[in-house]
C-alpha cells in the first residue's frame, strides 16, 4: 500500500484531476507527484493546468467591451474602405489552413498589407503573386488546354469586339511583363477563358470558368476604386451572362462596367493627354464598347440609357489600324471598322431613342424626320467598307450583318408607336379619318419587316449566321415578326393580309434551324418567335372588339412588352407558356 508521502501535496483530493498519463492509459491515479502509475513504470507525471475561468462580473465585461470597440475602431482607421471584416475572415482561415498552404504567418500577412502607407489596399494584397488564380484552381485543363481557348477568343469574339490589346494581354498572361492591375487580372482572364471555351461549345468548362471568375469579383470590395481592366472583366462578363439568358445579371455587369468607365474619364480625349499613344487608343476602344454594349443592350430590355449626354462625351473615335501595336491607319476594313461604325450610328439612334421615349404621341411626320436623320448618317458614313481581300474574313461578314440589321430594328422601332396607335384604334372600334402620311408610314413599315425577315431567312438557310450575333438576330427577327403579326390581328381581312401570312410562314419554316442549345437567350427568343406564330394563326379566331378602357397601352412602349399583351387577350390557353413577363424584364 502507498505511503503517505506518495501522494505529495494533492493528497487525496477528489477535485484534482488524474494525471494525463492514467487518464490516458483509464488507469486510477494516485494523484501523487509523480503519481504510483508512473513512478513505478518510470513515465513522466504531468497535471493538466486548471483551467482559468472568466469571472462573470459587470466590470469584467465592460472591460472587454471596452477592448473591443478600442479594437474595432483601430482597424476600421486601418482599413477605411470596408474591408475590415473580409480581411479578418481571410486571416482565420489561413490561421485554420495547414501551414504548407500558408506563405507566411498571419501578423506577417497583415504588416505586408500595412507596410508604410496608411490608405491601405484592398484584398488584392491578401492574394498571392499571380493574382490568386491558384487559390481558386483552373479545371482540370493543362496549360495548352488554356491556350487552346485563349486562341480561340481572340480568333473569334476578339475580331468582332476587339476592346482588349492582344499582345499586352498575353504577355501579361506568359509572365513575360507585370501584371497591371492584379485585383481585376484574375476576373478578366477566367472570363476570357470562359468565352474561349463557349466558342469551342464546350458547356461545362465555360460555366466552370465563369464560375472562378464571379468568385474572385465577389473579393473585391464594392467601393474600391476602378481600373481599365476590372472594365474590360466586366464587358466580357456582362456579354456573357446576355448569351446565358440572365438579363438581370448582364444588366448589372453592364451598368457597373459604365460607371466605372465614367470615373476614369475614359469619355474624356483630355483626360488621355497623361497616357501613352497605345494606351490612349485601348482607352478609347473600352469606351466605345461600352457605348456600344450599354446602347444594344438598353434597347433590346427596354430601359432608360444610362450613358452621359452626347455633349459631354469628348473621346476620339477609334483609329482604323491593321497593326494594333504601330498604330497607323488604313483605309482598308479591320477588325476596328465595325467598332467604329456601330459607336458612329449608336451616337445617332441613341438621340432617336430618347426622343421616342420622351415624346407623348409620334406623327407621320415625325417618322418621316427619323427617317431621314438615319439616311443623313447613311450618306455620311457608309455602310460597309468592302474588302479587297478573297476570300472575305468571318470578321466582316459578322460585323456587317450585325449593322445591317441594327439598322432595320432601329428603323421598325421608330415606326413601332405609330403602328401600336392603330392597333388601338382598330381593337376599340374607333372610326376617325386616317391621315395619308400615316397610312404611308405603316405601309413603309410593313415593307421594312418583310425585307428584314427576307434577310435573316437567308442568312439561316445559308448558313451565314454567327453564334456570336445569333441572339441578337433572333431578337430583330421577333421585331420584325410583330409587324405582320399585328397587321393580322387588325385587319384579317385586308388585301396585305395574304402576304402577312407568307411572312409568318417564312419564319415558320426556319425556327427549326436555329441552334440555341447552348444559348439561352436565343431559346427564350425562339419561344417567343413560336408563340407569335401560334397568335398568327388563331389571329381571326376573336370574339369581339375591346371596350374602352380595357386597353391601356403606354405611348412610348416600343419594345413589343405590351403588343404581346394585346395580341393573346383572351387567346391565351392554360397549357400555354406566359412568356410576356421575361419580355418586360
Amino acid at each position: 500500500m502507498p505511503k503517505q508521502s506518495d501522494f505529495g501535496s494533492y493528497g487525496r483530493n477528489s477535485h484534482i484531476p488524474a494525471c494525463t498519463e492514467c487518464r490516458a492509459r483509464k488507469a486510477k491515479c494516485s494523484k501523487g507527484n509523480p503519481c504510483v502509475q508512473c513512478k513505478s513504470q518510470n513515465k513522466t507525471c504531468m497535471y493538466p493546468t486548471k483551467p482559468v475561468r472568466t469571472p462573470l462580473t459587470r466590470q469584467h465585461l465592460t472591460a472587454v467591451e471596452t477592448r473591443l470597440h478600442m479594437l474595432e475602431t483601430a482597424l476600421g482607421k486601418l482599413f477605411p474602405n470596408g474591408e475590415m471584416e473580409a480581411i479578418t475572415r481571410s486571416l482565420l482561415e489561413d490561421d485554420m489552413e495547414p501551414q504548407s498552404r500558408v506563405s507566411g504567418s498571419s501578423e506577417d500577412m497583415l504588416q505586408d498589407i500595412i507596410g508604410d502607407d496608411a490608405r491601405l489596399p484592398s484584398l488584392d494584397a491578401l492574394l498571392p503573386a499571380d493574382g490568386g488564380m491558384n487559390q481558386l484552381s483552373i479545371p482540370t485543363g493543362s496549360v495548352e488546354d488554356e491556350k487552346v481557348l485563349l486562341d480561340s477568343y481572340f480568333q473569334h469574339y476578339h475580331t468582332l469586339n476587339p476592346f482588349i490589346h492582344e499582345a499586352t494581354f498575353k504577355a501579361e498572361y506568359a509572365k513575360q511583363i507585370p501584371i497591371t492591375h492584379p485585383n481585376a487580372w484574375p476576373i478578366l482572364t477566367n472570363t476570357i477563358l470562359a468565352i474561349g471555351a463557349w466558342t469551342l461549345h464546350q458547356s461545362n468548362t465555360d460555366k466552370t470558368y465563369y464560375s472562378i471568375a464571379k468568385q474572385h469579383l465577389q473579393q473585391i470590395p464594392m467601393f474600391e476604386q476602378g481600373n481599365i481592366t476590372m472594365v474590360q472583366a466586366l464587358l466580357l462578363l456582362n456579354d456573357y451572362a446576355h448569351k446565358q439568358g440572365s438579363p438581370d445579371e448582364s444588366w448589372q455587369y453592364m451598368g457597373t462596367a459604365l460607371r466605372m468607365a465614367i470615373s476614369l474619364n475614359l469619355h474624356s480625349e483630355e483626360a488621355n493627354s497623361g497616357f501613352s499613344s497605345l494606351d490612349q487608343e485601348i482607352r478609347r476602344r473600352v469606351w466605345w464598347t461600352v457605348y456600344c454594349f450599354e446602347s444594344c443592350s438598353t434597347k433590346i430590355y427596354g430601359r432608360p440609357l444610362l450613358l452621359p449626354e452626347d455633349r459631354l462625351i469628348t473621346v476620339r473615335p477609334v483609329s482604323n489600324v491593321i497593326d494594333a501595336d504601330t498604330l497607323i491607319p488604313t483605309d482598308s476594313p479591320t477588325i476596328y471598322s465595325g467598332l467604329i461604325q456601330q459607336s458612329s450610328y449608336h451616337r445617332m439612334a441613341n438621340n432617336i431613342y430618347r426622343r421616342l421615349l420622351s415624346s407623348t404621341i409620334i406623327t407621320g411626320q415625325d417618322i418621316h424626320d427619323l427617317e431621314q436623320t438615319i439616311n443623313n448618317w447613311h450618306d455620311e458614313s457608309p455602310l460597309c467598307i468592302q474588302p479587297n481581300i478573297n476570300p472575305v474574313p468571318d470578321w466582316y461578314t459578322i460585323a456587317r450583318n450585325r449593322q445591317m440589321l441594327c439598322d432595320r430594328s432601329l428603323r421598325l422601332l421608330i415606326h413601332r408607336p405609330l403602328l401600336l396607335q392603330w392597333l388601338e384604334k382598330r381593337q376599340l372600334n374607333i372610326t376617325e379619318h386616317e391621315y395619308e402620311n400615316e397610312r404611308h408610314c405603316r405601309v413603309q413599315g410593313l415593307d421594312i419587316a418583310r425585307t428584314t425577315i427576307d434577310l435573316i431567312t437567308s442568312l439561316i438557310m445559308n448558313g451565314e449566321y454567327s453564334r456570336l450575333t445569333l441572339s441578337f438576330t433572333l431578337y430583330a427577327l421577333f421585331h420584325a415578326l410583330l409587324v405582320p403579326v399585328i397587321h393580322l390581328k387588325a385587319s384579317p381581312s385586308s388585301p396585305t393580309s395574304i402576304s402577312c401570312i407568307q411572312d409568318i410562314d417564312k419564319v415558320k419554316r426556319i425556327l427549326p434551324y436555329f441552334p440555341i442549345k447552348e444559348d439561352a437567350l436565343s431559346l427564350y427568343f425562339l419561344v417567343m418567335l413560336n408563340r407569335l406564330c401560334s397568335i398568327a394563326s388563331r389571329a381571326g379566331d376573336e370574339r369581339g372588339p375591346l371596350k374602352p378602357g380595357e386597353l391601356r397601352m403606354s405611348s412610348n412602349n416600343i419594345f413589343g412588352n405590351e403588343e404581346l399583351a394585346v395580341l393573346e387577350r383572351e387567346m391565351r390557353r392554360k397549357d400555354e407558356v406566359d412568356f410576356s413577363e421575361w419580355v418586360e424584364k
